[in-house]
């Protein structure tokens, strides 16, 4: 591992395997590549590391047993072993295999769930109870912490069951075909990742009910019956009638359930739903279905009445809440709210009563989590990215933890060393465990105080997994992009890289909302196959452009109403960069990305034929009006408001542009990004007389997982071997 600098361009890091001559390299295998990335090939870490309610002890798995360990010279202990824990399973069910996943609820209690149960061991008269029973059907299960019940869905009715109960409690009778209750609700987007939400008392449960009858039904052929049958999901287009949501409130004690009055559009978006600490009043994001204004209502959840609008946020563009309201616990009527009005996303202090109170951090720099608070309430620890200065926008790449001060917003990095760093904070708010990795540390975990972030103790210090592999190294550079913005890129050549022969190239494209490729964290942020390309005689390349997240709104916000050109435009800025370099063959330039980089892949043979030999598009979105509600008019406007710009972005219907090879692969059950984009795209080719290669897999999803993706990306790699002239 060393660090390497060259003219014009700036290589910040550099990592690669380095062994004696005498050591024997081994190869690393497509196969081993994607199976064993997260066993073998992942960094050594510390299993299941957790901090111990009420106490500056953690726990941690080693082998088959619970350990703890503490502060400085503390030494570590024993808790419970797995054969123990299975002496005290009375039921005559299987016993475990190995040590669950535990959750804590005091110093001396944890649970886990096992035999269709939540199971409660005591550790210091080493009791195990069976709290609470699990229906074995159930979906979408969510623990109250409070009073130990839990929320969970059958078919498309809501059920909760409490300790000791003998039966479930039906909480909805009226799910059908189009109405779902107890589910994740406008596709998953806008933060939302669950139907249900308990109240902090656990007396209370706020419930979505969705009527999707109204949206067309689209049919996905499932072949693993005979004959085939099909299944029905509710799939909202750009410009289509979408679903409607309401939210409901279940009150234990009176087994009735009342639905807040939110009135306005029947298809806006109720998001982030919050509770204040008392468990009275529920809090609902209104983002109306242009995403361009956005309130935030208190209702009073006995009544379902609309009592305030506590905030009301616009955007000339776009607006995506993602983070629910975090109450302080001293001052009840206060909370935490996110937005990037300012231009990046930061923390804001605001009362129920009396709106904003001051803007709790500032600059160019955008929070990404809120770990915790401390004992008195009077700080909060985030983690965010590093400052990002466009001249030298690395510290977008990386990721540290920061103490903010509510009473002042005095923000105070904990982290230095470069790299990516994600903390759990104790329950005291004293110490943080800080798990990192960079380019150069394959992986590190280590106590630190919660003050100003000296090391107390370092738990682990991996050694690169890679070491004695036949790899190559990774190294970070900067792009010119549009606009003159230097964009983040990694560059991976393969182990004996010679700077005077020419290398044919690899681009893996996303470069959508959401998402970041480059950052300096283990591998550059690379998967393992990509190495392994790179050992087939590649130089694999990847830059992230305009749209990508944590550069700031602007940077963000280039791509509105014309969502893939921009982006093509900073990766051909890439390729003139590649073309650039003396070591790159510019007649062999394949590209390959799945999903929106599936579009963007098709985007550039099609706008750019001159530029690449082969491209492989993977689940590709091929016409935003095809493409679901939420995203696509988030970003798009609808096709009626912006008929230019689906035009302008649509592929289907620009194949006689196809000049390279090209095959495009779709998972069979697709509901995400529908296997019609691609069907449609090859009948355009069809018709034109356009030859190109397609691929299906019958039964996947959006992404092909497990075993499977072995032959995918044998399929993808063999593909572009084979066009780029690697294999005879």
């Amino acid at each position: 591992m060393h660090m390497r600098f060259s003219l014009p361009v700036l290589f910040l890091l550099s990592i690669g395997a380095h062994s004696s001559a005498q050591e024997k390299l081994k190869d690393l295998s497509l196969s081993d590549a994607i199976t064993k990335a997260f066993s073998t090939y992942r960094p050594e870490h510390v299993d299941a590391l957790q901090w111990i309610p009420g106490t500056d002890r953690y726990s941690f798995v080693q082998g088959d047993s619970l350990m703890s360990g503490g502060i400085g010279k503390a030494a570590d202990r024993v808790l419970v072993d797995l054969a123990r824990l299975n002496e005290r399973i009375t039921d005559e069910a299987p016993r475990l295999k190995r040590f669950p996943f535990i959750t804590w609820e005091t110093a001396d209690r944890f649970t886990f769930e096992h035999n269709d149960a939540v199971q409660v061991f005591s550790i210091g008269d080493a009791t195990l109870i069976r709290r609470l029973e699990l229906d074995p059907e159930a979906e979408r299960s969510d623990m109250d912490e409070v009073q130990h019940r839990v929320a969970f869905t059958l078919g498309e009715d809501l059920y909760m069951r409490a300790p000791s109960a003998k039966e479930a409690v039906r909480i909805t009778s009226d799910g059908a075909d189009g109405i779902v209750n107890g589910r994740s609700v406008h596709r998953e987007e806008y933060g939302i990742t669950k139907g249900t939400f308990w109240s902090p008392t656990g007396n209370k449960l706020a419930f979505y009910r969705m009527d999707e009858s109204m949206v067309t039904p689209y049919l996905l052929e499932d072949i693993s019956t005979r004959p085939s049958t099909f299944k029905k999901i509710r799939y909202p287009m750009a410009g289509q009638t979408s679903h409607q949501v309401k939210l409901g409130v279940y009150d234990v004690a009176s087994d009735r359930t009342t639905f807040m009055r939110t009135g306005g559009a029947a298809d806006s978006y109720l998001t982030n739903i919050s509770w204040d600490p008392t468990g009275r009043y529920v809090f609902i994001f209104h983002l109306n279905r242009t995403t361009d204004t956005l309130r935030v209502v208190q209702y009073d959840a006995a009544t379902g009445e609309a009592l305030r609008t506590v905030i009301e946020e616009t955007d000339r563009k776009w607006l995506e809440p993602q983070h629910t309201l975090r109450f302080l616990e001293r001052t009840p009527s206060q909370f935490i709210y996110w937005s990037q009005q300012d231009g990046y996303m930061h923390l804001s202090l605001y009362d129920v009563n009396k709106g904003l109170v001051r803007q709790l951090t500032k600059g160019a720099w955008v929070v990404k989590n809120i770990i915790g608070s401390d004992a008195k309430g009077s700080a909060v620890f985030v983690e965010g990215t590093g400052m990002i200065d466009p001249k030298m926008p690395t510290g977008a790449m990386e990721t540290h933890i920061y103490r903010v001060e509510i009473g002042s917003g005095k923000t105070t990095k904990l982290t230095h060393e470069p790299g990516t760093h994600h903390g759990q904070l104790g329950g005291d708010g004293r110490y943080l465990i800080d798990t990192w990795s960079s380019l150069s540390v394959p992986g590190r975990t280590e106590i630190i105080d919660a003050t100003k972030g000296a090391v107390l103790k370092t738990l682990v210090d991996s050694k690169d997994p890679l070491a004695g592999m036949k790899v190559g190294t990774i190294e970070f550079t900067r792009v010119p992009g549009e606009s003159g913005d230097l964009l983040n890129a990694r560059l991976i050549k393969p182990r004996n890289f010679d700077s005077r022969q020419k290398y044919p190239v690899l681009i893996y494209v996303y470069n959508g909302p959401h998402v970041q490729l480059v950052t300096n964290s283990y591998l550059g942020g690379a998967s393992l196959w990509m190495l392994h390309a790179a050992e087939r005689g590649y130089i694999v390349f990847t830059v992230d452009g305009h749209g990508s997240e944590n550069r700031g709104k602007d940077f963000e916000q280039v791509i509105h109403r014309q969502l893939g050109v921009t982006e093509v435009k900073d990766q051909l800025h890439g390729v003139d960069f590649l073309k650039g370099l003396p070591y790159v063959d510019a007649d062999r330039i394949a590209v390959h990305g799945w999903s929106f980089g599936g579009h963007m892949t098709t985007a550039m043979l099609l706008r750019a034929p001159d530029a690449f030999k082969v491209g492989v598009a993977g689940g590709p979105v091929m016409d935003w009006g095809m493409y679901e509600v939420m995203y696509t008019e988030r970003y798009m406007d609808t096709p009626a408001e912006n008929p230019d710009g689906y035009t302008l972005t649509r592929n289907t219907d620009k194949t006689e542009a196809l000049r390279d090879k090209l095959l495009v692969i779709t998972g069979g059950m697709d509901d995400t990004v529908l296997p019609e984009h691609s069907y449609t795209f090859l009948k355009h080719c069809v018709d034109k007389g356009v030859q190109v290669d397609f691929f299906e897999y019958p039964g996947h999803g959006h992404n092909v997982r497990g075993k499977d993706r072995v032959h995918l990306y044998t399929k993808v790699l063999d593909y572009i071997d084979t066009a780029l002239g690697l294999t005879e």
